[in-house]
């Protein structure tokens, strides 16, 4: 769409003066009609059939009032590019004010500006025209995410570029703009500078954006993802629910809320962020997923399935639900039905490591070893750190008589997780049964006991040990 607003501009502008209007608008508009099908084609597949994306945050809602604030804001950011900031808060408008007023003049001053430059300088009012062009995609013509953002400028300061620089190839200028353009430069390198501190790391850009609009819901959710990754959950919470307090917040800071609250234990306030999260954004994969888990490890296996299949009712697309899924339904014993589902999850992800590593532990349950060694090696072919197959594979090895294999196996999930108590108690037996060396096996014996906390399991090994002790005499 923006091309076609480009050349039909161009055209326009370069045809001559004595052409008519309707003879300018016959030159340009047939020439570019492919093109504006091709972008109307788009518009539809992307915003009717595949569905705004932008449905998953809650869009500010732009009026004419507004946005002509939002367009004398870039041309202020254009000209004085100070107090720059990566979130902007835009205070509703809907009745004339001052503000209005005063973006309204400074508009209509630019039009006058770029009308008078028109038999002039046809360049410069080209690349004026283009500033406005490159800013239609952005004025929520269609709703989009942020209200106003310094990005949304990439595209139109072409414009202003080409402009100063058309201005400064006339005569007038041209003896000045050598000086002009390196005291212009000069600002700008300090000011790149700063910006640069600013945006040293996640921490300092989302401070600096809270001091400078602390009505901003954005940086209190960027704040708090800091925190989370920094494993400040209690901090991290509290950014979220200060988020959630602004009118025009993002849904998923609920989420964020209820994966905060998990790694501190809190389920029920989990359940509920996500429920609100849900509530707020039906379509949201990742909640009901969290919820699932929830509920599966609270062993209400029902609602973890349900959960799981509002999830892929969303996204049929989300390998982890389709595991997670199948982990439930393994359960619960719905053996046939686990394997559909990691199956599915394969279909999208074939390097999943958990998922062969699941299907070969149903094998290995069900006594085919061959199948079972083959979804291990698989997992580890995925993922090569993956300690559960790896001692899966010793165990497998073992029933199939491959000792040294078996060995090679439990030594590469302990040095995964050292602290893996079934590794070395099993380490510790096949050195006693195959190996016969009692010194190893009592040492990988002895570690894994530190490691039990089963009374029955520490029985078991104190006796094996005994046996062993006595066995050595």
């Amino acid at each position: 769409m923006l091309f076609d607003l480009f050349c039909a501009s161009h055209n326009t502008i370069k045809s001559p003066s004595e052409i008519s209007i309707s003879a300018k608008v016959r030159r340009w508009i047939l020439p570019y009609v492919g093109y504006a099908f091709i972008a109307g084609f788009y518009l539809l597949i992307r915003f009717i059939i595949f569905k705004n994306t932008f449905k998953i945050i809650e869009t500010y809602p732009g009026n004419a009032f507004t946005m002509t604030k939002i367009v004398a804001s870039y041309l202020k950011l254009l000209f004085i590019p100070l107090n720059l900031n990566a979130d902007y808060y835009i205070s509703e408008t809907r009745v004339v004010s001052i503000p209005f007023i005063l973006s309204v003049l400074l508009i209509v001053l630019t039009i006058f500006i770029i009308v008078r430059f028109y038999k002039k300088n046809s360049q410069i009012t080209f690349f004026s025209l283009w500033f406005f062009i490159a800013l239609l995609p952005v004025l929520d013509i269609i709703p989009i995410g942020n209200i106003m953002a310094e990005r949304y400028l990439y595209l139109p300061i072409i414009g202003l570029c080409g402009a100063i620089g058309s201005l400064f190839s006339t005569y007038t200028f041209r003896k000045r703009a050598l000086v002009i353009a390196g005291v212009i430069l000069f600002s700008m390198q300090i000011g790149v500078v700063y910006r640069n501190g600013v945006w040293r790391d996640d921490t300092s850009l989302w401070l600096h954006t809270f001091k400078r609009e602390p009505n901003s819901a954005r940086s209190y959710g960027n704040l708090g993802n800091v925190f989370f990754r920094n494993k400040q959950y209690e901090e991290a919470i509290q950014m979220y629910k200060k988020s959630l307090t602004f009118k025009y917040s993002y849904p998923f800071i609920y989420y964020n809320l209820g994966v905060a609250y998990e790694k501190l234990g809190m389920t029920d306030k989990a359940i509920e962020a996500y429920r609100a999260s849900i509530s707020r954004l039906n379509e949201n994969t990742l909640a009901f997923n969290n919820l699932g888990t929830i509920y599966h490890n609270q062993g209400l296996y029902n609602q973890a399935i349900e959960a799981y299949k509002q999830a892929l009712l969303t996204n049929p697309y989300y390998p982890i639900t389709h595991h997670n899924l199948g982990n439930t339904y393994e359960k619960i014993g719905d053996i046939e039905k686990a394997l559909a589902e990691y199956a599915e999850a394969l279909k999208i992800d074939n390097t999943y490591a958990d998922v062969h590593n699941n299907i070969g532990v149903i094998y290995l349950k069900r006594g085919h070893t061959d199948e079972a060694i083959e979804a291990f090696r698989k997992a580890i072919q995925s993922k090569p750190d993956h300690k559960d197959a790896h001692y899966n594979l010793g165990i497998t090895y073992a029933e199939k008589g491959l000792y040294e294999e078996s060995l090679k196996e439990f030594n590469l999930a302990i040095k995964y997780n050292p602290e893996d108590f079934a590794a070395l108690r099993d380490l510790g037996i096949l050195y006693f049964k195959y190996k016969k060396d009692i010194t190893k096996s009592l040492y990988y014996l002895n570690e894994s006991l530190k490691l039990a906390n089963d009374p029955v399991e520490i029985n078991k090994l104190k006796e094996f040990i005994n046996a062993e002790l006595n066995s050595g005499k």
